[in-house]
């Protein structure tokens, strides 16, 4: 097993699923190519990123399929809590309080803390809410750029003060994972 480069966030697992974005029976290669990286442990998630996905099918707004796949790979599900996440919490707490404060038990906060603690990219599917002032309605990209994070979550990079080179702490989307591990080659 490798270590860890990628943790993803729900709506990435998520995208695999019937007629989602990237519906596995469309973009079968890009699965099979995820999957080996799973498989190796260079694509990890969190346990509340896997209670989020049983939430979202309990709630029917996803194939209930989804959870095989999930039981099948739980090995990549990890728990957190450890020193350097405690101190990674308390910084990002500090940093980012109204957004902490609203968010403080939800997998959003809890995979933005694991992403900056263990210089991690963060793969998500949510966009950027760069204008958005107040703090606490920030989208994970968003926060991952308040915490100082190279972010290119979209067709543009959209932090150019921060060298992707230089920093592991990244957020990207399933495009951005596509282009850098080639997933879309056989």
């Amino acid at each position: 097993m490798t270590s860890p480069k990628y943790l993803v966030d729900t709506n990435v697992i998520l995208a695999r699923t019937n007629h989602r974005q990237y519906d596995e029976l469309v973009f079968p290669i890009y699965w099979e190519n995820f999957d080996k990286l799973v498989e190796k442990g260079t694509i990890i998630s969190l346990i509340s990123i896997k209670e989020e996905i049983e939430s979202v099918v309990n709630r029917q707004e996803a194939d209930d399929g989804i959870l095989n796949w999930v039981e099948d790979h739980s090995q990549m599900f990890r728990f957190p809590p450890d020193e350097r996440y405690a101190a990674e919490t308390i910084f990002v707490k500090n940093k980012l309080q109204g957004w902490y404060r609203k968010n403080e038990n939800n997998a959003d906060t809890n995979i933005v803390v694991f992403a900056k603690a263990y210089n991690l990219t963060l793969v998500t599917q949510e966009t950027p809410n760069f204008s958005v002032k107040k703090q606490g309605r920030y989208k994970i990209p968003t926060a991952c750029k308040e915490l100082g994070a190279y972010c290119r979550c979209g067709l543009l990079e959209v932090t150019h003060d921060v060298n992707p080179i230089e920093t592991s702490f990244q957020c990207i989307n399933f495009v951005e994972l596509v282009r850098r591990e080639k997933l879309n080659q056989e």
